[in-house]
């Protein structure tokens, strides 16, 4: 009960920042946001020529491409990303600042979809709602102007990519678990017969034993590369190089290489259209919301990187996959009945094994290297710490000093975060470190910046640091990752279609932000509570 008030006081609070609603000649009867996480928009030019007529280029050829858009922010991470998508906020606005973060309070690590005081419903995993979510979303306001009558549906492979998409008010949030789609009693008592039904005809565990190989020639992959690169990983031991043959059973090694594989997306869209079915999304004059994240391109990305034959492939099966989705969409309910946006959470960096020859500072760093150095230099300076250590806890790109060390040895937090900064600034292949205390500073006197619209003081560290370009962090030797302020990570596509849209390429600075506006005012309906972007008005017939 408390976090629901917490969230109607934010609401009321924020409210007066909001744009006001456009007209409502025009409102579609159906919204359809889909996140395609860790999509490049450099995928859409090198990979247009294997495109079909109806998935992407559905967009680029009738609807509208914002050439320039991208986050902000300088954490980009999943969890912040499907964030920014439906509020129009930041983690500065949100509280959403990474995947997860320290509580210093409790003492313990928080997880951004994380709620003890609900259970999940198929699944004994933790309970999840958008509790740690601060303001609201397009849908929640759309759910307040139907008063209720407008369907909010959102689903994805990941839990924080569906709560986040889905908001406070969301009629369902699902995402999988195993091989089953699961919910959180935040949203309802039981799973809609639907789902039940979904669920038992077993779709995922129809994939055991298959194997995923090219879906072009094997001469079209050329231009990406070679095939095997040792820096790739090696998934649930389906090997480096095509095919990919998923494990026979239903073990967690089959789960695991079924979620790094496109075959997640097909089971993911199938659910949408049973979703669009059974709910009955779109067949009335309230419009209804269906937010969609497809999460195994973000696996595949992390596995073998950008330049890989496995990503191409990928995104030439997620546009074959989107052709198919929005010709059910036009039989269902007619696609000049329907508004259509994409995008993406996120960007990724190229494997800094293959990135040397242009980038030859492109390597990999632990951060664990980055903590020690914090901690040799606090010990130094203030001698051995009154329990583990002077840090509580690394979480990157945040260190977080042990305040109760600090008070139990009367050390001012402002000379140990200094003292800190100052060494990771010290370790070579950092950009820039920075502590709460400047954050802070800044945030009063005005300044903007990547780090200030990822800093929300009551959940970030201590130091905030930045890596330098092409420096992918992690321990493992394989593989790559994002969350860097770069334009790899923060450069996304924005795509949108429907009969409200002007057609052409858009070259104008724009914010992921941006989309919440745009919609809320498609809609006729006020802004999410705290939304900083603007409605995308160049667009609009």
């Amino acid at each position: 009960m408390m976090q629901r008030i917490l969230f109607a006081a934010a609401c009321v609070t924020l409210a007066s920042a909001a744009p006001r609603p456009g007209p409502r000649a025009s409102r579609p009867r159906l919204v359809i946001v889909i996140v395609v996480d860790q999509f490049r928009p450099d995928y859409l030019q090198r990979f247009r020529p294997y495109f079909g007529t109806g998935g992407f280029n559905l967009f680029l050829r009738r609807g509208a491409n914002f050439t320039e858009a991208e986050y902000k922010h300088a954490v980009t991470f999943t969890c912040p990303g499907h964030a920014v998508v439906l509020t129009g906020t930041y983690a500065n606005v949100n509280g959403i600042i990474s995947n997860q973060w320290y509580d210093s309070n409790a003492g313990r690590q928080e997880y951004c979809a994380a709620d003890s005081s609900v259970t999940l419903i198929g699944s004994t995993d933790p309970g999840r709602s958008p509790r740690n979510l601060i303001g609201s979303t397009v849908g929640d306001e759309l759910k307040r102007t139907s008063r209720g009558r407008s369907r909010v549906i959102a689903m994805a492979g990941k839990d924080r990519s569906a709560i986040m998409l889905g908001g406070h008010k969301a009629d369902g949030a699902y995402w999988m678990e195993d091989s089953l789609f699961v919910t959180s009693t935040y949203y309802m008592k039981e799973l809609p017969v639907w789902v039940q039904q979904f669920n038992a005809s077993a779709r995922v565990r129809s994939y055991a034993g298959k194997s995923w190989d090219r879906l072009l020639p094997m001469t079209a992959y050329a231009g990406v590369g070679p095939d095997y690169v040792q820096a790739e990983q090696n998934v649930a031991g389906m090997g480096r190089t095509f095919p990919h043959r998923l494990a026979p059973d239903t073990s967690p090694r089959f789960l695991d290489g079924f979620r790094s594989s496109p075959f997640q997306n097909e089971v993911l869209l199938d659910f949408a259209r049973a979703a669009v079915t059974s709910e009955k999304l779109g067949e009335d004059d309230d419009p209804d919301l269906l937010a969609l994240s497809l999460s195994a391109n973000d696996l595949i990305g992390h596995a073998f990187g950008p330049n890989s034959h496995e990503v191409m492939d990928v995104t030439v099966r997620t546009d074959r996959l989107l052709d198919r989705f929005f010709e059910f969409l036009d039989r269902q309910i007619g696609l000049r009945q329907v508004l259509i946006v994409l995008t993406a959470d996120h960007g990724v960096a190229p494997l800094p094994e293959l990135a040397r020859d242009l980038h030859p500072g492109a390597v990999r760093l632990d951060p664990a290297r980055i903590a020690a150095a914090a901690e040799t230099a606090l010990r130094s300076r203030f001698g051995v710490p009154p329990g583990p250590g002077w840090l509580a806890h690394l979480s990157p790109p945040w260190l977080y000093l042990s305040v109760e060390a600090l008070r139990q040895k009367g050390i001012a937090i402002e000379e140990a975060e200094r003292t800190a900064r100052d060494a990771v600034k010290g370790v070579r292949g950092v950009h820039q470190a920075l502590t709460a205390t400047e954050l802070r500073q800044q945030q009063k006197d005005g300044m903007a910046s990547g780090a200030l619209l990822s800093f929300y003081p009551d959940r970030s560290g201590n130091i905030y640091y930045e890596l330098k370009p092409f420096i992918v962090p992690g321990h493992e030797p394989t593989g790559t990752t994002h969350g860097s302020p770069w334009s790899y990570d923060t450069r996304v596509p924005l795509l949108w279609f429907g009969s409200s849209i002007k057609r052409g390429a858009y070259r104008e600075a724009t914010s992921i932000a941006d989309i919440a506006p745009t919609l809320s005012a498609l809609l006729g309906i006020d802004a999410p509570a705290g939304s900083r972007g603007r409605v995308l008005r160049e667009m609009l017939r």
